[in-house]
């Protein structure tokens, strides 16, 4: 096989895996099925943003927290605009000052703003930090509504957590159980197998820390480093 070609296969898989551990299922099709053409759209339309939106992230945690707030605290008394007030709510959510960042996102859930998708996201990570988990959960409910059913699998982890926070176990272990193996880390998993111990099915427990255990031996040396927290979990629990 010639070396182009095996580079194409590589790219393909770490596609594919790629949109399995992300939720993306519907296009590992395109990507097995039509391997150069579907891995060029899936890079442009769904992984180039994600990294670029990543990127753009961290270089704005790395800027000066006080620094970076009084900007766009400016920014928005210039333009009091929905797009300002998420950005400064944003700012105030990665800082802890999520009372500053609830204040703004409830004050733009108005009029033709009041299903936006970016706002309820907020308030539901917003509230969720703050350890309010039945608001956290009202507005996961309302977000879900307003995106026909659908809840990104980083958003259906924390539903699965507020559910567990607020001592609902099935409805908790249903979430879990339903992203262990989709979400991109093993955190799902983990939390999944502490809450299945924690509700006496034991071999049910340690069939998924094993599960996390197995993982790490097969992917690559940064995977289990990445991992590390839920590895050293699982590890502990199965000896």
């Amino acid at each position: 096989m010639h070396l182009l070609g095996i580079i194409e296969i590589i790219i393909q898989i770490y596609f594919a895996v790629h949109a399995g551990r992300t939720g993306r299922y519907g296009w590992i099709f395109l990507i097995l099925f039509f391997p150069l053409i579907g891995s060029l759209i899936y890079f442009f339309i769904e992984y180039l943003p994600e990294m670029q939106m990543e990127a753009k992230i961290k270089k704005s945690r790395n800027q000066s927290p006080r620094k970076n707030i009084s900007q766009l605290k400016r920014e928005l008394e210039l333009t009091d605009c929905i797009k300002n007030r998420i950005n400064l709510a944003e700012a105030y959510y990665h800082e802890g000052q999520y009372e500053a960042s609830i204040d703004l996102l409830e004050k733009s859930l108005t009029g033709a703003n009041a299903k936006d998708p970016h706002i309820l996201e907020g308030l539901s990570f917003s509230h969720y930090k703050k350890e309010d988990y039945a608001k956290a959960k009202e507005y996961l409910s309302l977000l879900k509504e307003n995106t026909e059913g659908k809840l990104a699998s980083n958003l259906r982890l924390m539903k699965a957590k507020t559910h567990e926070a607020l001592g609902e176990a099935e409805k908790a272990l249903e979430e879990y159980k339903a992203i262990a193996n989709s979400y991109e880390s093993e955190e799902a998993r983990c939390r999944y197998a502490l809450l299945l111990k924690k509700c006496g099915q034991h071999d049910s427990a340690k069939e998924q820390f094993e599960e996390i255990l197995k993982n790490a031996k097969l992917y690559p040396k940064q995977y289990k480093k990445f991992q590390g927290k839920w590895v050293a979990i699982a590890r502990e629990e199965v000896r």
